[in-house]
């Protein structure tokens, strides 16, 4: 088992003649220190079951699978398959499913015995759509490390009245509490991207408050946030007059003067709740 370097991540690429894909995102963590450390913070055990997505050359697979039950991976580019199971040989217990996790019936996770976590180095472009589809479809999947870039960590950690708060920011935190758990610098990866990145961790949650819908919810939120300098009031005038509206923000309690990045998670529910029951 020998532990992934620049170096060794260029050799395989030319023994298979294999081909860096820039569309596909692919920075392969080449960093066995910190491979090793995100798969320690992942708090996993021999009752673990660990989903990955995109384990590329297998960097972090590999100490996964050194300290969990299991690892699923889910891997989109069929080239660089035949490299990941030359790494993670004999370590574990490894399931290679080939194809975009976007597209797959992943109903069968809810069915595994034990706890299952998602750990990943997220690629770039699917950052969002991933989060999302672990926050919301995905129920037996409590706990959730992914490492993404920086500029996207500081999005989905960032609190209110912040530059950085915006629509993803609510709809994420409305789901879990998030903190960064590990900061890894660019020059741990290859190709080498121009920004460094974080592992977040998230841990669902089950508000006693929540939305009627959340997808209402998220309408509402996603409308608040249509044009960042205007205010609350001129952004949902969508949805009713802006008489109507600006009656059913002070009835709410809401200031129509605010911007959307001055609401809390909790103002936000309460006028989702309020619209949507009209």
């Amino acid at each position: 088992n020998m532990a992934q370097s620049r170096k060794s991540i260029l050799n395989q690429t030319t023994k298979y003649d294999f081909h860096i894909k820039k569309s596909l995102g692919q920075n392969f963590l080449s960093d066995s220190q910190a491979a090793r450390k995100i798969a320690v913070v992942s708090r996993l055990s021999k009752n673990t079951t660990v989903i990955e997505v995109g384990p590329g050359t297998g960097a972090l697979t590999d100490h996964l699978l050194e300290l969990s039950k299991k690892v699923i991976a889910f891997e989109i580019d069929h080239d660089v398959i035949p490299i990941l199971k030359e790494n993670t040989e004999g370590i574990g217990e490894l399931e290679v499913i080939e194809g975009d996790i976007l597209e797959q019936n992943l109903d069968f996770i809810n069915d595994i015995e034990g706890e299952v976590v998602a750990v990943s180095n997220l690629p770039y472009y699917i950052t969002s759509p991933i989060i999302d589809l672990f926050l919301n479809k995905v129920p037996k999947i409590q706990r959730m490390y992914f490492m993404v870039q920086k500029e996207v960590a500081d999005r989905i950690t960032a609190s209110i009245s912040t530059k950085d708060y915006n629509a993803f920011s609510i709809l994420v935190q409305y789901k879990a509490n998030i903190k960064n758990v590990m900061n890894v610098k660019r020059t741990c990866f290859t190709p080498e991207p121009n920004v460094d990145s974080a592992v977040l961790e998230f841990v669902k949650v089950d508000r006693e408050y929540k939305a009627n819908s959340y997808e209402f919810f998220k309408k509402v939120v996603e409308t608040s946030f249509r044009e960042r300098r205007k205010t609350i009031l001129n952004n949902l005038s969508l949805f009713k007059s802006k008489d109507e509206m600006k009656e059913i923000l002070e009835e709410l309690g809401i200031n129509p003067a605010l911007r959307p990045e001055n609401l809390l998670i909790d103002d936000y529910i309460k006028l989702s709740n309020y619209l949507g029951d009209e």
